[in-house]
């Protein structure tokens, strides 16, 4: 194993804890620890933790407790994770949708700002519902007159609360005329909400909240 002096955020739970609905506090101080060489088996399978974006991370051992990345595991047990940054907090709920719901909705925000980006403003109506599919496109969308979307990560507390899938969106934008943001602001970010009617999925509502 190999150890190395760090700092990280040392959050109080271990693997057992993750089968509850919970938020952690997070306090940061440095500790040395040792990494390298833990393995995961779940139900006899061995797993690899990622973070959210992707990236492996390690296990880690800190004065004989192994330390484990909470939205691995919790996402392994079936549950959403969610992470309040002004609180400094982590949410575990339990599933409200399933991952191939929330794929199929992720699909419709990445297909309506492909359309925003081409002009076709009647196009991007058809796959909204409600005032949302009432709004003209061709004046903006939640104040930005070009937007290339960035990230849109689901968002399974704001979900559960809701029951609509609720995904955090950032984007890459123009402000459009008589907006709240500067002019010159290139960067913004917002939440989408979907809403599940029979087997579609349609944008329902974009807000402010993270």
């Amino acid at each position: 194993m190999n150890k190395k002096r760090l700092r990280i955020p040392i959050i109080g739970l271990v693997c057992c804890m993750l089968l509850c609905t919970a938020a952690f506090a997070v306090s940061n101080r440095t500790i040395t620890v040792s990494y390298g060489g833990v393995s995961i088996y779940l139900n006899g399978e061995k797993q690899v933790a990622k973070d959210v974006n992707g990236k492996v991370v390690e296990p880690l051992i800190y004065e004989g407790t192994t330390y484990v990345p909470v939205r691995a595991v919790s996402e392994w047990l079936g549950k959403t994770v969610t992470w309040q940054g002004n609180t400094n907090s982590v949410f575990i709920n339990d599933s409200v949708f399933s991952d191939t719901e929330v794929s199929a909705a992720k699909d419709v925000i990445e297909n309506f700002f492909d359309l925003f980006s081409v002009g076709q403003y009647q196009e991007m109506k058809a796959l909204c519902t409600g005032d949302a599919a009432a709004y003209d496109y061709s004046s903006g969308v939640f104040g930005m007159k070009k937007a290339k979307l960035l990230s849109c990560t689901y968002n399974g507390d704001y979900s559960a609360r809701t029951d609509k899938l609720v995904f955090e969106c950032a984007f890459e934008m123009n402000p459009a005329e008589n907006s709240v943001y500067d002019s010159a602001q290139t960067k913004t970010s917002c939440l989408i909400y979907v809403e599940k009617i029979g087997s579609q999925f349609l944008i329902s509502a974009f807000a402010s909240g993270f």
